[in-house]
């Protein structure tokens, strides 16, 4: 940038740019470098699920060429080939990936994509810029960019995309003309460029998704056809609220799309209206609580010869109703997370909301319920499913609030009875909740000791202090020991009621 044929002053500029750019990258923050990485095992997520999509696709030209090689064959051969140039690009991206991370320092052990210096900003360019690489990708990207073209020459659209996605041309910058590989690889801290390379894999694996589909789409439906011809039923539950309507949808899993097949459901015939692209909504009644059982049939011309496909298929009904239980107790305790166990028959638990902010659902799809922080007495949980496009209310249970019960004092597990002074001296003072349905521990802050005749003396911590320890070696056998005020606190910052503790020496 401070070279070529620029005046003084400019290369000036341009050289202060470049110290400021470094400066900038210096100052970059933990936060941020944490939140780049975040993105790039985000785009690691999406990667996966483009490729589940593709090898999908995959089976079904496999599929098309078994049922007729001389039409579907050549349209399989050329998804293999782009299957075959994208995955040797995929893997270079991946081993430039991993080279430039050993270059500075290597990966996390726990984790082969994340780099252990993260904020390195002299890898990059020594690996991309000062050795071949970053000429190499740029080579690589350029020829798997026209290899695709070539194969949607007929779709504008896609091989504009494309160009977009694959865009390596130079760019002009402050008024200096800078290459790709400088712009991408230059001055930037080892996330950014890993992160930049993760995109690059999943703009390929986007490519060949969208280059496939394509492919495919040059196939006839004719060619698409399995092993044969099935009714289907797919409806939006089984379970129906009484008094609200049942609602499939029943179709062909391989049908004619230039005609609409009959379709009749308990004896009666749908109207056009009901049946758009081969796709028939049927709509019953649930007005009687149970089990309700329908049939029909579809009925489609094939070659002229008129086919008849049964249909069947069964919905239950029950009342409106909310299933909602306590996993421990019948009433909800501050301070500690209570379990819930909260469901909707018929309903998928992804379908199903609950309105207290109190509450939270985990990604098992488990409940908690913390009301540290509720000042009522009693709470309403709410529930509704979600139907459709919008959300239903499906009930409410009402559960007490109550405060955490008092704990126990003890030394030694024990909360009275006789010890010697040397054994109290060594003690550890606990606190702990008896016949309490909760694990839940609590840390001794402060207690106060009781040696007749000496005055209380105040121990912080859950140990005696030496002033104690002191009084205790002068203490007479029989005299009674108390410990009282005893300080304890949850992880929450609850400080639950502490029963003292009675010891008489001996």
């Amino acid at each position: 940038m401070a070279g070529g044929n620029l005046s003084p002053r400019q290369k000036m500029i341009n050289m202060m740019y470049l110290v400021l750019t470094a400066l900038l990258a210096l100052n970059v923050s933990r936060e941020v470098i944490d939140s780049i990485y975040e993105a790039q095992k985000g785009q690691e997520a999406s990667i996966e699920t483009i490729e589940k999509q593709n090898a999908r696709t995959y089976l079904s030209f496999e599929a098309a060429a078994s049922e007729n090689e001389v039409k579907a064959g050549p349209w399989r051969d050329k998804a293999n080939d782009v299957m075959a140039r994208s995955s040797a690009l995929y893997d270079k991206i991946g081993d430039l990936k991993k080279g430039v991370i050993d270059v500075a320092g290597g990966p996390e052990e726990d984790d082969p994509n994340k780099p252990r210096r993260m904020d390195n900003l002299t890898a990059s360019p020594q690996y991309f810029l000062q050795q071949p690489n970053g000429a190499e990708l740029k080579s690589l990207l350029i020829e798997y960019r026209e290899f695709m073209k070539s194969n949607s020459v007929d779709n504008v659209t896609l091989s504009n995309s494309i160009d977009d996605r694959f865009d390596l041309s130079e760019k002009n910058i402050d008024g200096t003309v800078m290459k790709w590989e400088n712009i991408k690889f230059e001055h930037y801290p080892l996330i950014s460029v890993t992160n930049y390379l993760t995109k690059l894999q999943t703009d390929v694996r986007t490519t060949e998704a969208d280059v496939i589909d394509y492919l495919q789409k040059n196939i006839s439906a004719s060619d698409l056809k399995f092993t044969g011809v099935r009714s289907v039923v797919v409806s939006k539950s089984t379970y129906v609220t009484q008094g609200d309507e049942y609602e499939a949808e029943v179709f062909l899993a391989a049908y004619d799309d230039t005609q609409e097949p009959t379709v009749s459901i308990n004896g009666k015939e749908l109207s056009e209206e009901d049946i758009i692209g081969g796709v028939a909504k049927v709509r019953l009644p649930a007005n009687q609580i149970g089990e309700t059982k329908w049939n029909g049939e579809i009925k489609l011309v094939q070659n002229g010869e008129e086919k008849i496909y049964p249909v069947e298929g069964t919905f239950n009904v029950a009342p409106p109703n909310v299933v909602i239980a306590a996993s421990k107790m019948n009433v909800l305790y501050r301070g500690v997370d209570n379990p819930l166990e909260i469901s909707v028959p018929g309903y998928e638990p992804e379908n199903i909301k609950v309105a207290n902010k109190e509450i939270k659902k985990d990604r098992k799809g488990n409940y908690t319920a913390d009301v540290t922080r509720y000042r009522g007495g009693e709470i309403d949980v709410k529930v509704s499913v979600k139907d459709g496009e919008s959300w239903k209310s499906m009930g409410s249970k009402k559960y007490r609030i109550k405060n955490l019960p008092d704990a126990a004092g003890s030394i030694f597990g024990k909360t009275d009875g006789l010890m010697s002074a040397n054994l109290i001296k060594k003690a550890k003072v606990e606190a702990k909740f008896n016949n309490f349905d909760f694990e839940l521990p609590l840390k001794v802050t402060s207690f106060q000791i009781i040696v007749p005749p000496f005055a209380p003396i105040d121990c912080r911590g859950n140990t005696l202090s030496p002033g104690a320890r002191a009084a205790l070696d002068k203490a007479k056998p029989g005299t009674p020991v108390i410990i009282r005020n005893i300080k304890a606190i949850t992880k929450k910052g609850i400080k639950p009621k502490v029963a003292p503790i009675t010891i008489d020496l001996n």
